[in-house]
């Protein structure tokens, strides 16, 4: 079992604890995650510039963050579903700010919400509960008692990062024209060449 050290100002503010991973561990087991899950080299050679932080790499905890301002991506355990969510985020944040991309991105979901191909069903029911809402959750915060979803906050960080985890990374998960977003994060995303197959995952 690693050693533990004093936790971050974040990690306190984010989890509340009080210790967390030494970063050796974090490094490495962050360098597993890059190797099982289909980032393209480029997408780790700008995670491996950021903060990494873990809270407790013993167990698949979900939870984690992305605290721009700082370069710094948290996670409170050993979950790849919590991980790819919040590169995603840090891949997305200065790639929202060119052109009209976030705008695009939400369009782009808003018609997903309503994408007929059985092939991308689990996607477009995401998608369905960010445009639309989920009548059935509560929200005490929302005018309608419910949860409403991420459109009408035009909350498009949350949309990218909702999808890249909600697919796990598997571009043959998303139609082309939300798979076009995630070029440069995910090995697929590129459209293929007439005479290439449909994405898959490399070695």
């Amino acid at each position: 079992m690693s050693r533990r050290v004093r936790a971050s100002q974040e990690m306190r503010e984010g989890f509340g604890l009080t210790q967390m991973e030494p970063p050796d561990a974090v490094r490495e087991w962050f360098e597993t995650l890059f190797n099982r899950q289909p980032f393209t080299d480029a997408a780790i050679a700008y995670f491996r510039t950021l903060r990494l932080e873990a809270g407790d790499l013993s167990g698949a905890h979900g939870g984690g963050f992305w605290w721009g301002d700082q370069r710094l991506v948290q996670v409170r355990g050993a979950q790849d579903e919590a991980a790819i969510h919040e590169l995603a985020h840090a891949f997305w944040h200065d790639a929202r700010e060119r052109g009209s991309n976030a705008r695009e991105l939400m369009n782009a979901v808003v018609r997903l919400a309503d994408e007929p191909d059985p092939r991308y069903r689990d996607a477009q029911r995401l998608a369905h509960d960010y445009v639309h809402g989920i009548p059935t959750q509560p929200d005490p915060s929302s005018p309608t008692g419910f949860w409403r979803g991420m459109l009408v906050e035009e909350n498009d960080w949350e949309m990218f990062a909702g999808l890249a985890s909600g697919c796990m990374g598997d571009m043959r998960r998303l139609p082309p024209y939300v798979r076009r977003f995630y070029a440069g994060l995910f090995v697929g995303a590129e459209p293929a060449r007439p005479s290439e197959p449909g994405p898959r995952r490399t070695s």
